[in-house]
């Protein structure tokens, strides 16, 4: 399994709207995506107007093939001009232990 961790600084002003976009259609793209296994979406506490997806791919090749399918060009089209910039990191992970919740 792969964790991609990439974190997204919107526009000031415009964090409202790129919220609503990826709740109401976005985050469905990309959870669409051949090889995601899961997809969390957050925002910043200490800077509102970042946001974060950690995404689980099945594979490393599944994540880079996903960048050329219709669901991921769907999902990058929402963010159409709200974001200034971002960084992506990736994490080789190992098997999940259960913490006392499970």
């Amino acid at each position: 399994m792969l964790l991609e961790i990439a974190e997204i600084e919107v526009r000031t002003g415009s964090e409202d709207e790129f919220a609503a976009a990826m709740r109401s259609a976005g985050i469905a793209h990309l959870a669409a995506c051949d090889g995601v296994v899961s997809v969390r979406f957050g925002r910043g506490v200490e800077n509102s107007s970042r946001f974060t997806f950690n995404v689980i791919w099945t594979s490393l090749e599944a994540h880079e093939a996903a960048r050329d399918l219709e669901a991921f060009g769907k999902f990058r089209a929402c963010f159409g001009d709200l974001t200034t910039a971002g960084s992506m990191n990736h994490y080789v992970m190992d098997d999940a232990v259960p913490g006392p919740a499970a």
